[in-house]
């Protein structure tokens, strides 16, 4: 999921490595008015990962790699290099799934070569796990797929989607952020059956709503747009402003009742964080800075069999 910002609608037909929020060599500048792209950004960490182990897992759009710290914060890691444009993260077990631009790898948790799992997505931008089972949003084609976990030809689940940008999943149920014409208030927060179906919005009004994660029966939403991160019901509802005053936070994930938030920052290399805030509310802390554009947060399963519990449910 490499985050890039684009002026209204005009993410469509761009190169896969130009994606919606960030892409190396690409910069976004979110303005009161408009998205503005601007030039020269270096390193991007997008995606965090929270394991039952304490630890963190970041993409790093802009170096190529996977970066893990601690969950109560410490120096970043190095797990895996040489991926071409690292964006959303998903853990599960002792395995990552990462978005790379047209692809999806897997990576150990505890390092190693990445496997590529899928190739030619529509910019592939966010990836969830369930089971045996990844989604994957495709914010070009306007889709989200499944495809097993182990890898294999990618399915649609839904199309027709206005912009996807963040997934997540929980029982027989996928909730997705839509950033809509990249207009202030176009994006949503839909839910669609996994099994496919027609989509049923749950929030409207949102600008720029990125990285999603459900913890029982409530949604959690980085709205990249206007810097702040929201709650809402996951049967729908008004979302409710956890969090303020970030510089343009993408992915998230929760985990024992605290959110864990990549937040871009300004542009500029070394400008992004990882951040925490509890799960009710709050001021936020930094984990990790120094930072080039992290985007995207999954929470780790415990999962034995087919059986899989989320962390921290």
């Amino acid at each position: 999921m490499t985050v890039v910002f684009f002026a209204a609608r005009a993410t469509r037909g761009l190169p896969m490595r130009l994606s919606p929020f960030a892409r190396i060599g690409r910069r976004v500048v979110v303005t009161t008015g408009a998205l503005l792209l601007a030039t020269a950004v270096a390193a991007s960490p997008f995606a965090a990962a929270v394991p039952v182990t304490g630890t963190l897992y970041v993409t790093e759009n802009g170096t190529g790699s996977v970066l893990s710290l601690p969950a109560a914060g410490g120096t970043p890691t190095a797990i895996a290099t040489g991926i071409d444009g690292p964006g959303g993260i998903a853990a599960a077990h002792d395995t990552l799934f990462v978005t790379a631009g047209a692809s999806v790898v897997s990576v150990p948790a505890a390092g190693g070569t990445p496997t590529t799992l899928a190739t030619g997505l529509g910019n592939a931008f966010d990836v969830a796990v369930s089971g045996g089972t990844l989604f994957v949003t495709e914010f070009d084609a306007g889709s989200v797929v499944s495809l097993p976990a182990t890898g294999g030809t990618p399915t649609p689940v839904v199309t027709g989607l206005e912009q996807p940008v963040g997934v997540a999943v929980s029982g027989g149920t996928l909730y997705v952020t839509l950033a809509g014409d990249a207009s202030p208030g176009s994006g949503s927060v839909i839910s669609v059956p996994v099994a496919g179906g027609t989509p049923t919005t749950l929030a409207t009004g949102l600008t720029l709503p990125a990285g999603i994660d459900v913890s029982g029966t409530t949604l959690y939403v980085a709205v990249a747009g206007d810097g702040s991160v929201v709650a809402l019901p996951a049967a729908g509802g008004t979302p409710t402003v956890l969090t303020t005053g970030l510089t343009r936070p993408f992915g998230l994930t929760v985990s024992d009742g605290a959110v864990y938030v990549a937040v871009a920052g300004d542009t500029g290399a070394g400008n992004g964080s990882v951040v925490s805030l509890p799960a009710t509310g709050g001021s936020p802390t930094v984990l990790a800075a120094g930072l080039d554009e992290p985007f995207s947060v999954a929470a780790e399963s415990h999962c034995t069999g087919s059986l899989c519990i989320p962390f921290g449910s």
